[in-house]
């Protein structure tokens, strides 16, 4: 299993690189990962690690992303979700339907509420003050987002037809480890027109005047990736190495990645016009 970091613009997209994900039993077993060439300082790291580093080794070469995006393997994982924003990196993250937050800010306090003891420096929320919630939950029970109209978004014209998805849209503060409010990032919610069971949850770290246009833009543009693969398997044979050594499998990746820059750019010169698929969807 791998993971990868994929570059898309305007119509032009590719894979830029890809790292291998070992399970955490089959790093434990050395001389397994020796037989196989796998280096010893190659240890078992969780694939939002993986991908970050991906990424680090990206921009190190000179690679700047206005935008990431990705499913909610990743969007699950808070330290993933603070590393890009301390790295100034604007995200658009599918999340599961058990991140908490609120929609309101709420009271914090650093002393103890008994006329005796000593003062308490650490803070936490006060007595009454919500716990974060479920952002399901929020969707159903808080008024800010159930007593909002959902707003239609024509997202993009796919092979069957317009992509038609209806939204609401919050300010969301995610709890820190400790259960108390930290950052404040946009909480965006979009239904299926077509099939009203099927919801998806963003975040995204990106200033508060950012549109929901332009958050669907990017939260829907996975659709890039997947097409890198389906190229990938079909055209270049991404998915036919059946080796064993952890360097052909390094050879493997890199000698795709190449074939497949080289096919998109050359499909990217000899375009004569675009379809336009980097616009932002209009109500």
């Amino acid at each position: 299993m791998t993971v990868h970091l994929a570059f898309a613009k305007d119509d032009f997209h590719c894979l830029l690189d890809g790292e291998l994900f070992l399970p955490e039993s089959w790093a434990e077993d050395r001389a397994r990962c020796r037989e196989a060439g796998v280096p010893d300082e190659m240890a078992y790291r969780p694939k939002w690690k993986i991908a970050l580093e991906l990424y680090d080794r990206a921009r190190r070469n000179g690679v700047e992303f206005e935008w990431l995006t990705f499913d909610e393997g990743y969007g699950s994982k808070g330290p993933f979700l603070r590393a890009l924003d301390r790295r100034k990196q604007r995200f658009v993250a599918e999340v599961p339907v058990n991140m908490t937050g609120w929609l309101r800010m709420p009271k914090v306090t650093s002393r103890r509420t008994q006329r005796t003891g000593r003062p308490c420096n650490t803070p936490r929320l006060t007595k009454g003050s919500p716990s974060a919630r479920r952002i399901d939950a929020l969707l159903k029970g808080h008024p800010i987002l159930r007593d909002q109209e959902w707003k239609r978004y024509r997202v993009k014209d796919g092979e069957k037809g317009p992509m038609v998805w209806e939204t609401k849209h919050a300010m969301i503060i995610r709890p820190d480890s400790q259960g108390l409010p930290a950052e404040t990032w946009h909480l965006l919610v979009a239904r299926n027109v077509l099939d009203e069971e099927e919801v998806k949850y963003f975040l995204s770290n990106t200033p508060p005047e950012t549109t929901v246009g332009q958050l669907l833009l990017v939260a829907f543009s996975r659709w890039r990736v997947e097409r890198c693969f389906q190229d990938q398997k079909q055209d270049i044979g991404l998915d036919a190495w059946e080796g064993r050594r952890y360097i052909g499998l390094k050879r493997h990746l890199i000698l795709s990645s190449v074939s497949y820059l080289f096919l998109a750019r050359t499909r990217h010169r000899l375009r004569e016009k675009k379809l336009g698929v980097n616009r932002i969807p209009g109500p």
